[in-house]
């Protein structure tokens, strides 16, 4: 059986995967090895186990940007500013230029 006749009847039988991407990122490993990708019907479990890690660690990268985005927002509103105003002005001219 060809790998893509066997992976697409496993997106066939398990809901949700149907998202799994035709490769995995695999993140480098200090000095001693570059970034990877690889399909996925060819990735071990210690390949995705690793890719998991390197999604993980983008995630929570853009988990920290969506919180501080919000932050700006959420404090600009409070400070009165209104759609049309840069959040950033707001938040100095809020805290006395300080």
């Amino acid at each position: 059986m060809t790998a893509p006749h066997k992976l697409g009847q496993l997106c066939e039988r398990h809901y949700g995967l149907d998202k799994l991407p035709e490769t995995v990122r695999i993140p480098a490993l200090g000095n001693r090895r570059n970034e990877t990708a690889k399909p996925v019907e060819t990735a071990t479990v210690d390949d995705l186990a690793f890719a998991l890690l390197g999604l993980n660690e983008r995630a929570s990268a853009l988990y920290r940007e969506i919180d501080a985005l919000r932050t700006v927002h959420d404090e600009a509103r409070k400070a009165g500013a209104l759609g049309s105003d840069i959040a950033i002005d707001a938040l100095i001219a809020e805290t006395g230029g300080k």
